[in-house]
């Protein structure tokens, strides 16, 4: 999905960048992305946009200082909540400690009149398939493992320290996460009290994912006032819509480029920015993206889309840009799967390292990812180490093909098989079923390369039944691991194979090569397996 650099930053390889002069960057600016820099570019994997980083590096430059805090828009309409969890959190957020102010909690809670409702329909069915303590509460892994799946099917979203990597979902608690341990310190607190104690109900579940939510959204308002900043417009004061529009370009640049925009001067930005359609070939399409979902805010908001934007209309925008960029982006992800079923072995969703390479060699600018990086990602099967295959869902879903970040979370390729889990999940309606029910669901659950009204082979159906045997009660657990190796072969092309705790560790590209490591195969290496 992205175009390449150099994997070695000692000497990167990189399109010629331009110096932009501070004069150019006042001028308007248009919704189109401004012009090609180099004639030429070598072409690489969709994950790897922030490597351009490590060859503008080369450029030279000194990293300007931090731009202030985003402003806190006035909050004084009063709320009345029935969670006293929301309300606790409310209060401790706007108190004292690392990042508290006084009226942040005051949004906190405007913002959950919306939100939470949506997070709570969204949870639902999760929560109904998860397993509860005999006191109705869910434990620590339990929590992670539905706060997890509740982002990754809503928004392609990949918090850091849900996702347990390739680890086990309980191999830490949920206060670890990176979003919780950025907050203030008594928010920390009473969230970790909770976690670790009783455990929490399913209120308060949905509760603290509107806080991760809500934390990840002011992240990225914050990242929007840089780019204000940075771009010298004006906060107190209506900005023309170009503008507007322009500024929401260079976030969504620093988003996918995972740059904090603090560290570049206006003229990097500009020179970086000329060369984002080379460095990410998706990007004319996504400012597209940009542009008619701000327009469209506008309009539900009654506003003229052309028109002068405040600050405050301008966040607005940003969140429904935030809202809707993991599903949209995953058109990508659809394409790509498209592209390597051609090259599928007898419908078992794996293609022969081989075909994949002879795909990248062929013109196709993705699937150069070496033998070493797709084993560690889990994207491989060695089962037949003369002939190694690449596992269609594991490397579609793995995090080479993730783009964008913020500090807490990042982009990445939306799991068709969430999808027919949560249809198990609203059927089943528990943690567990009987294999005969769960025969019954599948075959009438189609998928987007598989027709309803099929049913399991017998193999399939002697494995599901095997799985009820090992359980007392004659039921197959549907969040444990043998079931979801049992929906990878019912759904070799949706559902990841999932290997056993340990054995695989995802890593994007960009923290690979930043390891030291060696990411892509060269030309001449897939040759010599193609």
């Amino acid at each position: 999905r992205l175009s390449t650099l150099s994997q070695d930053s000692s000497s990167p390889r990189h399109p010629g960048v331009r110096s932009v002069s501070s004069a150019a960057m006042a001028r308007p600016w248009t919704a189109q992305p401004l012009a090609a820099a180099a004639a030429t570019a070598p072409a690489l994997g969709r994950g790897a946009a922030a490597l351009f980083l490590l060859a503008f590096a080369s450029l030279g430059g000194t990293p300007v200082a931090g731009a202030p805090s985003p402003p806190s828009p006035a909050a004084n309409l009063p709320h009345d909540t029935s969670s006293t969890f929301l309300q606790e959190i409310a209060d401790r957020m706007g108190g004292a400690g690392a990042g508290g102010s006084g009226d942040r909690g005051q949004r906190y809670l405007e913002g959950a009149v919306g939100g939470l409702p949506k997070v709570e329909a969204g949870l639902a069915p999760i929560l109904a398939a998860e397993p509860r303590g005999p006191d109705g509460r869910f434990d620590g892994p339990s929590v992670r493992h539905a706060l997890h799946r509740y982002f990754v099917r809503e928004f392609g979203w990949r918090l850091s320290g849900l996702d347990p990597l390739g680890g086990a979902w309980n191999s830490s608690s949920p206060s670890d996460v990176a979003a919780l341990q950025r907050m203030p310190a008594a928010v920390r607190d009473l969230v970790a009290e909770r976690l670790d104690g009783p455990g929490l109900e399913g209120s308060d579940l949905a509760v603290l994912a509107w806080t991760l939510k809500y934390l990840i959204q002011d992240e990225t308002d914050a990242r929007l006032h840089s780019a204000y900043s940075l771009l010298d417009l004006p906060l107190d004061q209506p900005v023309a819509h170009d503008s507007v529009q322009f500024a929401l370009n260079v976030h969504m640049m620093s988003h996918v480029l995972k740059q904090e925009m603090d560290q570049l001067t206006r003229d990097q930005a500009v020179a970086i920015y000329q060369n984002m359609d080379r460095v990410y070939p998706s990007w004319g399409e996504t400012v597209g993206f940009i542009s008619k979902t701000m327009d469209a805010q506008r309009v539900l908001e009654g506003a003229e889309p052309s028109a002068a934007m405040p600050f405050d209309a301008a966040l607005r925008s940003l969140a429904a840009v935030s809202e809707r960029y993991g599903r949209w982006q995953d058109r990508e992800c659809r394409d790509m799967k498209g592209m390597l079923l051609p090259f599928e072995e007898h419908g078992s969703g794996r293609v022969r390292l081989a075909d994949f390479y002879r795909a990248s060699l062929g013109g196709q600018w993705q699937f150069s990812e070496n033998l070493a990086y797709l084993r560690q990602l889990g994207a491989l099967d060695e089962t037949e180490p003369a002939t190694p295959r690449v596992i269609i869902p594991n490397y579609i879903l793995s995090f080479a093909n993730c783009v964008g970040s913020t500090a807490y979370n990042d982009i990445c390729c939306v799991s068709e098989c969430e999808g027919l889990m949560a249809h198990i999940e609203r059927s089943v309606a528990g943690p567990s079923a009987e294999p005969a029910a769960l025969e019954d669901i599948i075959a009438a659950l189609p998928s987007s390369t598989s027709q309803a009204g099929r049913r399991a082979d017998v193999l399939l159906t002697r494995r599901l039944r095997e799985i009820a045997a090992q359980h007392d009660d004659g039921r197959v657990p549907i969040h444990g691991r043998l079931f979801a190796q049992w929906m990878h072969h019912a759904y070799p092309r949706e559902c990841p194979y999932p290997h056993a705790a340990g054995e695989t560790k995802q890593v994007s590209v960009y923290d690979y090569v930043r390891s030291g490591k060696r990411y892509a195969a060269s030309p001449e290496e897939m040759s010599l397996v193609a």
